[in-house]
């Protein structure tokens, strides 16, 4: 298990008895930072997170870190322990069956409101490209190219869908949803069946065909869920 040690402080700093606000720009930094890190496994679950070590790696102050992982806490990335211990979160199954339907439902709903919409037929073209970043990656081999290219793929599509709260909601959940697709993608044997899957939703669209096109958008995060089952049973074995 990694270890960073952590000794927390408040998150504000007082001067001559006035709460000063920090920065929210240095506490975004070291939120991205940290958020990439969680997502991409570099930072394991269970790992213990110093906010001065993390400073330090920044070039920052520990109060903007600190402020970070109290943000990263309510998004359910860091647990707060006793004595202002912070670690990354565990993987959890039941957090798997309680995010990933929602997710599956978002997209389907996503999909049918966009196919809908005049614009239609340039978002599915914008895909498209973003279909062939998946394609090259996957080509190369290149798991992590091929985690930005399948982010890219969602992000356009949420950004397009014309409910202002679905938007919402899926922000919500896109934290959680990072480290397990990351998880997903780079425990793949292969990259081919998730391009399949997505090229699948993506003719799907072009065609006009709305349930076609809801049902593939629905079963891709379905079939993530099953894979993330197995990844987190195989995780657990080996502990």
């Amino acid at each position: 298990m990694q270890t960073i040690e952590t000794h927390s402080e408040p998150a504000n700093t007082h001067d001559a008895g006035r709460s000063v606000t920090l920065p929210s720009s240095l506490a975004k930094v070291a939120e991205d930072y940290l958020e990439s890190r969680i997502a991409s496994g570099s930072l394991p679950p269970g790992t213990m997170l110093n906010p001065g070590t993390i400073a330090s790696e920044l070039g920052i102050s520990k109060s903007p870190v600190r402020e970070a992982l109290l943000l990263l806490q309510r998004e359910g990335l860091v647990t707060r322990k006793p004595r202002s211990v912070f670690l990354v979160s565990e993987l959890h199954q039941t957090d798997l069956d309680e995010i990933y339907p929602l997710r599956a439902s978002l997209n389907a709903l996503a999909v049918r409101l966009i196919l809908q919409h005049p614009s239609a037929p340039g978002v599915v073209a914008q895909l498209g490209a973003r279909l062939e970043a998946m394609r090259r990656s996957a080509d190369l081999g290149d798991k992590t190219g091929f985690v930005r290219a399948v982010e890219d793929f969602y992000n356009l599509l949420i950004s397009h869908c014309p409910n202002q709260r679905l938007q919402v909601i899926w922000r919500q959940l896109s934290r959680q949803i990072q480290r397990y697709r990351f998880l997903v993608i780079l425990h793949a044997e292969s990259l081919d069946r998730l391009l399949q899957e997505h090229t699948q939703l993506v003719a799907a669209m072009n065609e006009g065909f709305v349930d076609e096109a809801a049902r593939r958008a629905e079963a891709i995060i379905y079939g993530a869920l099953q894979d993330l089952h197995r990844i987190l049973k195989s995780m657990e074995k080996a502990r």
